[in-house]
């Protein structure tokens, strides 16, 4: 036979289990993510210079690509998140490296990718993107909206350094 304590234990339990099984349905813990969210604060470039998705066919996190060619053609990298310098990715404790194309997917593969992309495309619901001229998002850019592309970047072609998310909505 339960006593009062006990029954009341399981209760506070059962009521504890079922708030978080409700936080977890409503943020989405436990679950597959449908995107990313490429304006999140990163301490480094580590996400996407050891990221598996960067060189992914699709990818839930990395749901941005830039092309070695026009019309979307050529070597590609994926990207999920802002990156400062594309020539000059930090990691902690190593020296700065550039972001490169991914290997085996066309011309311009293993380049870097930085000066060297002529056009992008953004699969992110939501969110835009500018690809800059220059490092620390300054100078001339191409606007690369939500779900959509730029077969040629116009002022950007093979010179552009930066790329800065913003939310479109």
């Amino acid at each position: 036979m339960k006593t009062s304590t006990t029954a009341r234990r399981g209760r506070l339990r059962t009521a504890f289990v079922a708030a978080l099984m409700g936080v977890s349905a409503l943020t989405g813990a436990g679950t597959a993510h449908a995107e990313g969210n490429p304006t999140a604060y990163i301490s480094s470039d580590e996400d996407t210079i050891m990221s598996s998705q960067k060189c992914a066919g699709s990818s839930d996190e990395f749901r941005f690509r830039l092309y070695y060619s026009p019309n979307y053609s050529g070597a590609w990298v994926n990207i999920g998140h802002d990156i400062y310098d594309m020539l000059a990715l930090k990691m902690p404790y190593t020296p700065a490296t550039p972001l490169r194309f991914c290997p085996n997917t066309g011309s311009g593969s293993g380049q870097a990718a930085g000066n060297n992309a002529a056009s992008a495309y953004n699969w992110y619901d939501g969110y835009s993107a500018n690809v800059y001229y220059s490092a620390g998002y300054k100078g001339a850019y191409d606007y690369v909206g939500s779900r959509s592309g730029v077969s040629t970047l116009v002022n950007t072609r093979n010179d552009n350094r930066s790329i800065r998310f913003s939310v479109s909505w």
